[in-house]
């Protein structure tokens, strides 16, 4: 707890903590995703050292625990698991850390405890830039993750990249989120519905083979919910439905 709180006290400065809903297709709450900020730019989560992004993980794993343990007679007690999942964003290139790991899995033990299940939100695919070793530690260690009962989703889906089908054969993830804001983008610039066609088919397919669970994220507005709301979407987040919270300032 202390190594946590002076974490806490040591990075406040240059990031903070956000927290949002995840709401199923009929709008009751399914979980809640917390992310870190950086107040900088993102240049500068990139730039920040191993030892700095452990402190980070801990604080962010510590309130997720709270979190979770505010809820818990709700969820131990309730057949309709109120905020069941509770989602956290890291890096993938931070998983060829194993102290990180099994922090994850205690933190996963102690949710499965309180009713809850935690769901580790990846992006940063593929890893390209990364060493062959350091992609297999990365592997190993995801396989460790769900052999301990956490779950995976896989954070910023592109219809354009192909190269993230090996994952989705690999049955990795049991979530994929989409953001909305940039399929609205693309398909306002080229006006083709065969790319909405396209992005239909694959998520019913990945559904079918896979029996991954789909995400629309970063929901803004109106006409981004009317576009979620026509794809096989399982779950929905953003502004439109609620706002972020920040945890931390």
């Amino acid at each position: 707890m202390n190594a946590t709180m002076s974490a806490s006290h040591i990075y406040r400065a240059s990031h903070y903590l956000s927290r949002q809903l995840i709401l199923t297709r009929d709008d009751c709450p399914f979980g809640s995703e917390i992310r870190i900020q950086f107040d900088d730019s993102q240049a500068h989560a990139s730039a920040a050292a191993p030892q700095e992004m452990n402190g980070i993980y801990s604080e962010v794993l510590m309130q997720t625990r709270l979190i979770a343990f505010s809820l818990k007679d709700q969820n131990i007690s309730s057949k309709n698991k109120y905020l069941s999942h509770r989602f956290v964003c890291v890096g993938q290139s931070d998983l060829t850390d194993s102290a990180l790991t099994e922090e994850l899995i205690q933190s996963s033990d102690a949710l499965r405890n309180f009713g809850q299940t935690l769901v580790i939100a990846f992006n940063e695919l593929p890893l390209s830039a990364v060493s062959f070793i350091d992609k297999k530690k990365i592997l190993n260690n995801v396989y460790l993750l769900k052999d301990h009962g956490v779950e995976i989703a896989f954070d910023g889906y592109n219809i354009a990249d192909e190269s993230i089908e090996i994952f989705t054969t690999l049955n990795l993830f049991d979530y994929i989120k989409i953001p909305l804001s940039a399929l609205d983008l693309s398909l306002k610039l080229t006006g083709n519905p065969d790319l909405f066609n396209r992005l239909h088919d694959r998520m019913t397919m990945l559904t079918h083979t896979t029996k991954v669970a789909f995400i629309a994220d970063r929901v803004e507005h109106a006409a981004s919910h009317i576009l979620a709301r026509a794809l096989p979407f399982d779950y929905f987040q953003g502004s439109h439905y609620s706002p972020a919270d920040n945890l931390l300032n």
